[in-house]
């Protein structure tokens, strides 16, 4: 039902049973069923006011742009606690450490991911002065400080601190050339240049320290093709590709993002919702993804929220399906 803005939940004794929604001509009307699951993804686009949970659970994140749509409010969070639903772990908000800045548009609010598997494949991460500062692979938490630590802010872009992505047709064609085209050639997001010269122009830092820094990781590559198994001063073990001073190179400037939230509403086995007052799961009312807590610990792995979406989802559909008004769940 699109264009169609679901306002709290129902209830029938113990049981919720079905949402209160506004139709497009205004009208409310109550959708009822045996069960409600919620799906509604976390909130780390909930920036808006006072009300809303980042400001009230990660406050110190409220200047940070975000990898998410406006859509992700905390919509079903919200709903669930006005009727009572406990929440877990709400202080826990993933920063991605690699959003991508679009220079036709520094300030905007709402970055794309520059995703992992860019690292994965080669791209390099430097600072200002053409230098890296850490392990391009680490955790997620752990580049994000580094680049707090050792990367300038960005006058253009709010204020944000901003690294620059390294990259050449190597890495380029590891990482899959439709979906690097996408990045490069679609949204702009990487300038391409000639040399390594050119991008330390691009990057505003010195060549000489560019350049020694492009020689020091080569070394690297080269060690770890020889089966040395070198591990650099960050403790940086897997050097996929060499940057060789006279070939192609791109960049992309990239900062930290708020980008997932690993608090929400506290969940059983079952995935049916928590009560706060009554200290055991509501009837009727269920929960699987982002809008769930607690799956994930303090920070969530790569590729993680889709395994939970798919079991949580799966297990939330069993559980609302064997649901009997008898109050005999047979679980």
């Amino acid at each position: 039902m699109l264009e169609t803005n679901v306002i709290g939940l129902v209830t029938w004794n113990d049981y919720i049973t079905g949402v209160r929604y506004q139709s497009k001509d205004g009208t409310l009307v109550e959708l009822n069923g045996k069960a409600v699951i919620l799906t509604t993804g976390g909130f780390s686009s909930d920036f808006g006011n006072e009300t809303s949970l980042l400001f009230e659970f990660a406050k110190d994140l409220l200047s940070l742009p975000t990898t998410n749509g406006a859509f992700a409010t905390g919509d079903g969070v919200k709903m669930a606690r006005a009727m009572g639903a406990q929440v877990i772990g709400m202080e826990n908000v993933q920063v991605h450490p690699t959003a991508f800045i679009d220079l036709k548009n520094p300030s905007d609010h709402t970055k794309f991911l520059a995703a992992e598997a860019l690292r994965g494949k080669g791209a390099i991460l430097v600072n200002e002065k053409g230098q890296r500062f850490g392990n391009d692979l680490g955790r997620r938490d752990y580049l994000t400080e580094k680049i707090y630590q050792n990367c300038a802010k960005n006058t253009k872009a709010n204020n944000w601190h901003t690294a620059f992505m390294v990259m050449n047709e190597e890495s380029a064609d590891a990482f899959g050339r439709p979906a690097f085209n996408f990045y490069a050639n679609i949204k702009g997001f990487f300038a391409k240049f000639d040399n390594a010269e050119k991008a330390a122009e691009y990057i505003g830092a010195d060549y000489n320290a560019f350049s020694k820094t492009l020689e020091e990781y080569n070394q690297l590559v080269a060690q770890a093709k020889s089966d040395q198994k070198p591990k650099d001063s960050f403790g940086k073990t897997v050097f996929p590709v060499s940057f060789p001073l006279d070939k192609t190179f791109y960049v992309a400037t990239v900062t930290p993002a708020v980008h997932y939230t690993m608090g929400g509403l506290k969940i059983d086995r079952h995935a049916f919702v928590f009560s706060e007052f009554m200290e055991k799961p509501f009837r009727g009312l269920l929960a699987a993804g982002e809008v769930t807590g607690g799956v994930h610990g303090r920070n969530r792995l790569a590729g993680n929220s889709l395994l939970e979406c798919v079991v949580f989802g799966r297990i939330a559909g069993r559980s609302a399906a064997r649901i009997s008004y008898e109050g005999h769940e047979e679980l």
